[in-house]
């Protein structure tokens, strides 16, 4: 049996060979081609579809000044469309994008641009329920017994609303419990779980971590002490294996993800196996190059760009998600197709001698070069190269630091262990706090000034 001493160094040299080989590629398997009559005319319904959207924007204004009037003849065609960034959205609000009349909208959402301007987005009676059905693809399989406890945000934005609808459609009851505020304290959260025998919490990865350390702190086993909850759903966030698993051990039940966001509705889904699928029915995916020009090989990582294909009030063509995902080689044994990785924000990347480290990169890390995984970590850069800060159970001492790996070809990867408390006071769960964003991030400045120490807590 390989000593504990071996096995670490065995995962330290795992990951060592994913950060000195670049971006992780995954190999192609020997397989059938389809017919090429089954290509043809898959290419043509593609090219059908594709053309009935751009028909459906020209009845936009801003549409009208960038789309052809005219059919496009092939797919090679449509990479002469003009790309769609958010801040045309922002520039675009509250109305230039819409495509239908004041009178057929039933619901108004908003997201936020870099600048801190608004995205409108509009939807109708149809695009609310395209929403919903989205989302009731996800494997975490709504049923009429089902108590679902909602704790994603209800306030302007859309994912809250539309799990919400999805639950209900499939016979499911919900509890609308929001984000974090003075009336849906963690504490209350909590009692609702256990009073209400919920069977479904749906929130964000960090959400359901910190419901569990809720629960620790009132002497409750997220594993025990929840008996009826089967399932949860995340979304908000990029979910790679480490979390997912850490997650999972700590709740003792399945997790599935849906992402997407607000200006989209839901785009991907997770199956039973728990990988996730784009929804093809309803979107046109490309994942290109850094240049966005070119489609990058399967396998390979590449940026995010999304087109409706359904009959939308606010219709999206070519959207630049600035979302980093990696199209699978091999099926999925669920039978929906070739999977997708999210691996995260474009700006929230690291760059190291030009090689971009994402969340799912720092989650290998995190995975093969510590004794366990850890529920608190933030990753940065110093002087040396990659900096991870993790918080580590049990340690009753001062912070700890220890450079892990460090080679000529590649930066080294230093990890700094603080005792429990240091990155997050579990006992601000016990008040209202901030709401805001999860961040894991921060710039070599933030590091130095340690800003994680002091960043909003939700």
């Amino acid at each position: 049996m390989m000593s504990k001493k071996s096995s670490f160094w065995a995962r330290t040299s795992f990951a060592f060979s994913l950060l000195k080989g670049g971006e992780p590629t995954l190999s192609h398997s020997t397989k059938k081609s389809a017919p090429s009559s089954s290509i043809a005319n898959s290419d043509a319904k593609t090219l059908q579809r594709l053309n009935e959207a751009l028909q459906h924007g020209l009845t936009a204004p801003f549409y009208q000044k960038r789309l052809p009037p005219k059919p496009l003849t092939s797919l090679s065609q449509w990479k002469s469309i003009p790309l769609l960034y958010k801040e045309d959205l922002v520039a675009q609000s509250p109305f230039g994008m819409l495509c239908q009349p004041r009178e057929e909208l039933r619901q108004y959402h908003e997201s936020f641009g870099t600048t801190g301007m608004t995205v409108s987005t509009w939807l109708s009676e149809k695009d609310v329920q395209d929403n919903y059905e989205e989302v009731a693809t996800c494997a975490v399989n709504f049923q009429p017994q089902d108590t679902v406890l909602v704790r994603f945000p209800y306030a302007i934005s859309l994912i809250a609303h539309m799990v919400h609808r999805a639950a209900q459609s499939r016979g499911a009851s919900v509890i609308p419990a929001s984000s974090r505020s003075t009336i849906s304290p963690f504490p209350r959260i909590i009692e609702l779980m256990r009073k209400l025998e919920v069977t479904v919490l749906a929130a964000l990865p960090l959400q359901v971590l910190l419901l569990a350390e809720t629960a620790k702190l009132l002497g409750l086993s997220p594993k025990q002490d929840f008996p009826h909850l089967r399932a949860i759903l995340t979304g908000g966030e990029p979910l790679p294996p480490g979390k997912r698993k850490h997650l999972e051990e700590i709740w003792a039940v399945p997790i599935y993800e849906v992402y997407g966001m607000t200006e989209i509705g839901t785009a991907v889904t997770s199956c039973e196996q728990k990988q996730a699928h784009s929804l093809e029915d309803y979107f046109y995916f490309e994942v290109l190059d850094d240049n966005l020009q070119t489609d990058v090989e399967s396998g390979q990582i590449g940026n995010l760009v999304i087109t409706s294909l359904t009959a939308k009030a606010t219709p999206i063509i070519r959207y630049v998600t600035n979302d980093r995902v990696c199209r699978l080689p091999e099926p999925c044994t669920c039978g929906r197709g070739y999977p997708l990785q999210i691996r995260g924000r474009r700006q929230d990347l690291l760059w190291i001698e030009q090689k971009a480290i994402d969340v799912w990169d720092i989650d290998s890390y995190l995975t093969n070069l510590t004794e366990a995984y850890p529920s608190f970590w933030v990753a940065g850069l110093d002087e040396k190269g990659l900096r991870l800060i993790i918080e580590q159970e049990g340690l009753k001492t001062v912070a700890t630091q220890k450079e892990v790996m460090s080679n000529s070809s590649a930066p080294a990867i230093t990890i700094e262990t603080v005792p429990v408390g240091t990155l997050y006071d579990r006992r601000q769960l016990l008040d209202t706090g901030k709401v805001g964003k999860p961040r894991y991030i921060y710039s070599r400045k933030e590091m130095a000034e340690q800003a994680y120490l002091h960043s909003d807590k939700i």
